[in-house]
């Protein structure tokens, strides 16, 4: 919180952001120290630690300031078109810089549930809900079984995006593949005399 007469720069605090975004692309959130940001920033720590209360705070919010988190939210005719337009805009930003600061942050927080926690609701969350809200939409007009299990394929659909980016034994830039991916999930998803045409 700001103190009394003392209100924020933000000219430091863009600084400060901007650091810590570099800083965790470059070594990951295990190497990511208040230390080093306050060095690459020119910013004392104490300044740092009035804002943040520790490392997974200021990971969190540089990541939300800084990565290519911004995917459109689409509502078209079709939900269909608005499932690929969603997951292909996740796919393209986690293949760059925000995808290698998502990884630090995923597989260190292993080691620290409340950055994880932070993540899930400020990242993930929002993220699926998008998902969840297209789909009702699918059951709704028709487009989907009115019988589909909304979180069955919202997991579906992420499981395989957090797949390549932590274990990357294919790229999420590969041409193609997300298309395939909906595609066989989408089987299983629409109304039975539909399924043939979703493989198309």
């Amino acid at each position: 919180m700001r103190g009394p007469g003392r209100p924020r720069s933000d000219q430091a605090r863009d600084a400060i952001l901007d650091a810590a975004f570099q800083l965790l692309e470059e070594n990951g959130l295990e190497r990511f120290t208040i230390e080093g940001v306050a060095a690459r920033s020119g910013t004392a720590k104490t300044t740092i630690y009035r804002w943040w209360p520790g490392k997974g705070a200021l990971a969190m919010e540089a990541l939300l300031a800084h990565a290519e988190l911004t995917v459109p939210i689409p509502h078209t005719a079709s939900a269909v078109s608005d499932l690929r337009t969603v997951l292909d805009g996740i796919a393209r930003s986690f293949a760059g810089a925000t995808g290698r600061v998502v990884a630090s942050i995923v597989l260190a927080g292993q080691n620290d549930p409340p950055t994880l926690k932070v993540y899930h609701e400020k990242v993930v969350e929002p993220r699926r809900q998008r998902l969840r809200d297209i789909i009702e939409r699918g059951k709704r007009n028709g487009e989907f079984r009115p019988d589909l299990h909304v979180e069955t394929l919202v997991e579906a659909m992420y499981g395989a995006l957090y797949t390549r980016l932590l274990i990357r034994f294919s790229p999420l830039d590969e041409p193609g593949w997300m298309d395939r991916h909906i595609n066989q999930l989408l089987e299983g998803a629409l109304p039975r005399p539909l399924c043939g045409q979703a493989a198309k």
